[in-house]
Order: C-alpha cells, then structure tokens, then sequence
C-alpha cells in the first residue's frame, strides 16, 4: 500500500502536466516530428520504387515513338516530296507525339534520374523528413493539400490511425491554447490600448458619495442619545437626501442590541425603529464610504474580465499574419503577391486545395527548409485563429447581452 501511492500520485502529476498548456503544445509538436520520421520511413523507398517501375514503363514508350518517326520519314520523305505527302507526315508525326504525351502523363514519369537519389546533383525525395512532417501537420489540421498522399498499405493504414489520434489532440491543444491566448491578448488590450480607463471609472464609482443636507428643518447634527427614535409608524421628517445609502445601515445593531436591553422600551413596543439623520455634512464635502484597497483590487480583475476585443482588432490580426506569410512565400518561392495570400487564406482557412504548395520545387536546394517553414506557418496559423475565434466569440455574445438589456429580454445584471 505505502509503494502504490508514490505510484498514484506520480501518475497523477504526469497526466497533469500533460493536459495542461505546455504539455498539450508539447504533445502536438512530438506528434508530428514523430510522424514525419513515420511517414519518411513507410514511403521513402515506395517512392523510389516508383520512379524506377515508371522509368521501366516509359523507355518502351520512347523507343517505339523514336522508330515511328523513323518509319514516316522514310516512307514520305525523300529527296523530293510532294505538298500532299508533307501533309501526310506532319499528320502522322502529330499522332505519334501526342500518343506518346499521353502515354508519358498516365504512367507519371517526369524524366527524374532515378539512380541519382539522395545525390548532390540527384533528385530530392518528396517523402524527406520534412516533406513527412509537412504532410503530417496537414492531416491532424484537416487541411489536407493532397500534393502527396501515402501509396503502400502500411502507410495508408498508419495514415488513418494517426488521423484518428491526432485530429483531437489538435482540436484541444487549439481550444486550450487559444483560451489562453485570448486571455493575454484581452489583458495587453486592456492595459495598452484602454489605458486603464474602465478601472478609473470603477473606482470613482464605488469609493465616492456626495450628500445633500437640508436646510428645511434647523436641526443640529445627529445626537448620541436616543431622543431622535421614531417608531415605523410615524412620518420621519424630510432632512437628508442620500444619493447612495451604504448595504448595512448603522440602526441594525442598534435596533437589536436596544430592544434586547429594554424590552420595555417604546421603540420595542412599537417594533422596527428608524434612525432619522438631520445634518450630516453642511459643507456638501464628498465622503468616502469605501476605501478597502482588496476591494480595489477585485474590481480590476472584473472589469479586465468584463473587456473584449472589437472585431475589427481581431480581423486585423488575422488580415496581418496573412499578409506576413504572403510576403514570406512571395519571396521564397517567387509567387506574386495575390498567389501568396491565396495560399495564406486556403491553409488558414483549412480549405487546402493543395493547387499551390510551397516547397514542391524539387530541384530547388532550399525546398526542404521552406516545407519546414510552411509547417510551423501552418501551426501557429491555427492558434492565432483559434485566439481570435474566442474574441470574437466573446465580442458577439456580448453585443448580443446588450442588445437584449436594450429591447427589455435580458434583466440587467446587478453591479457588485
């Protein structure tokens, strides 16, 4: 028994570091570097394999076209030909040309050196660790640009396990991640651009209260005895006018502990008593009812928690990084600057057509660093969004509150 609990508590504290903030970011990097070495592995050598079946398929294809453009020539053309017999080998040789492009397409052969892998001067392989994790990142996300896709078994059959898998862990590390986000974002909002304004107003609300003596009745200021004790049934004159009265009025304690001193008394004879204040403050001075600094201190918290985010900050934010990563692309891989935002808003957008893709330049010696790149433009692309989801989720519901307080469907909650 005394062995299992360090267990337990153990266990406990893994699983809580885990599903917390850093141990979900953690958990969903791992996961796909751990899947671009899986993926690297299961169709790294399918993909070679490939390329030497298509090279086997397309050599016939090209010596049959090249004795089929001998053959023409050597029946129509001579040392002189007629107009009509150009005619009939220029049809003949587009025939064999066009066989020949179509054949090429089909079997997806695209002239690469196949014994020339992995060399200095050979042709990169798309299923490299980074063009794994690329892949990877694309399907936990579900955009899915389908620029490669797996071929053998194995690497189908992984393929759908670790989409079951890490499609969740996804959607809560952006859930988590972009609370928290949302959270900072709203408080460098708060304390940046409100410049604390919102505080200031809490604070001269609840601490200051001004009141307004009477001059009607000409009496002095409140006595200590009990000479000014009405009962509930009498009309207490009009001699103070409160425009705030304090939660706990100063007769509590005196109605209770009088009326159990002297049960004789007139005041408990009658029941509830008043205290009526005549003058209080002739000079009109505010007075302070509250001045407890912890208070102070919880109101801040609450209108920190009570601000959003406009709208129009959080689509700047969005608008901004996919500008960002249109100029980043635009000048990695050439594209023009429309091509480059259409490529932003797609991936972010979790559309992926997959029709314009960075990194897929072979020949280009920095196309792995650019498919790296792209993946970690694809995560952090998906926790500015799940951030600014949460304001504006935040944003909506509260234009929508006020909306309802306005047209009377929603009571107005009450001010602490």
């Amino acid at each position: 028994m005394g062995t299992q609990q360090p267990k337990d508590s153990c266990c406990k504290m893994i699983m809580k570091f885990l599903f917390s903030h850093i141990g979900l970011c953690a958990m969903v990097i791992l996961y796909c570097v751990a899947g671009g070495f899986i993926f690297e592995h299961l169709e790294k050598n399918n993909e070679e394999q490939i390329c030497y079946e298509s090279r086997s398929e397309y050599q016939p294809m090209e010596n049959k076209t090249i004795e089929s453009t001998l053959k023409i020539f050597y029946d129509l053309g001579g040392a002189i030909t007629t107009k009509s017999s150009r005619e009939l080998m220029e049809i003949q040789l587009r025939s064999v040309l066009e066989t020949f492009r179509n054949n090429t397409l089909a079997i997806g052969y695209d002239g690469r050196s196949c014994d020339l892998y992995g060399k200095p001067a050979g042709p990169n392989y798309e299923w490299s660790w980074a063009g794994g994790l690329m892949f990877s990142v694309t399907v936990i996300s579900t955009i899915g640009y389908g620029h490669i896709a797996p071929k053998t078994v194995w690497g189908r059959l992984v393929c759908i396990a670790y989409a079951v898998l890490g499609i969740p862990l996804m959607l809560l590390c952006l859930a988590n991640i972009g609370d928290v986000l949302a959270d900072i974002f709203r408080f460098i909002y708060a304390r940046i651009c409100c410049c604390g304004c919102c505080r200031k107003k809490k604070k001269d609300k609840d601490k200051v209260v001004a009141m307004k003596p009477s001059d009607s009745n000409g009496a002095g200021p409140w006595e200590s005895d009990k000479s000014m004790i009405l009962s509930s049934n009498q009309i207490p004159p009009t001699a103070t006018e409160f425009s705030r009265l304090p939660t706990r009025s100063p007769t509590d304690s005196f109605d209770n502990n009088d009326s159990q001193k002297r049960p004789g008394s007139a005041a408990s004879r009658a029941g509830k008593v008043k205290i009526v204040p005549l003058e209080v403050n002739k000079k009109n001075d505010p007075i302070v009812l509250d001045d407890d600094s912890d208070s102070d201190d919880d109101d801040d918290l609450l209108d920190e928690q009570k601000i959003t985010v406009p709208l129009t900050i959080t689509m700047i934010v969005i608008g901004g990084y996919i500008f960002g990563g249109a100029i980043l692309f635009g000048l990695w891989e050439g594209w023009d600057w429309l091509q480059s935002a259409y490529f932003c808003f797609i991936t972010l957008s979790t559309i992926g057509f997959g029709d314009v893709v960075p990194g897929t330049d072979f020949e280009n010696p920095q196309a792995q660093a650019q498919l790296m790149i792209g993946a970690v433009y694809v995560l952090f692309g998906m926790a500015i969004l799940s951030m600014c989801f949460s304001l504006m989720q935040d944003e909506i519901l509260a234009k929508a509150r006020w909306i309802g307080q306005k047209l009377g469907i929603i009571d107005k909650e009450s001010e602490e």
